[in-house]
């Protein structure tokens, strides 16, 4: 049990490291293209409306434990 409690902390520890040293995803609507593509006229596009045209957001747990940052990937001095 305790093996399991000790095994447990560590993989929250490594989750949380893991958040502070890789805070962006992939945006899911560009695909990290930063462009939407018109479905009607292919060559055409607009900057993606998700993101902003980066490409990139925030991963959930960003949002949860360290309150986001914006998309950028710098986290906010307090």
């Amino acid at each position: 049990m305790t093996a399991l409690l000790i095994i447990g902390a560590a993989g929250v520890v490594g989750y949380l490291f893991s958040l502070r040293a890789h805070p962006l995803r992939k945006c899911p609507t560009c695909k990290m293209t930063g462009r939407h593509f018109s479905p009607v006229f292919p060559n055409n596009y607009r900057p993606c409306r998700n993101c902003g045209g980066t490409g990139r957001r925030d991963r959930l747990g960003v949002k949860v434990f360290y309150g986001g940052t914006g998309d950028t990937g710098k986290f906010t001095k307090r």
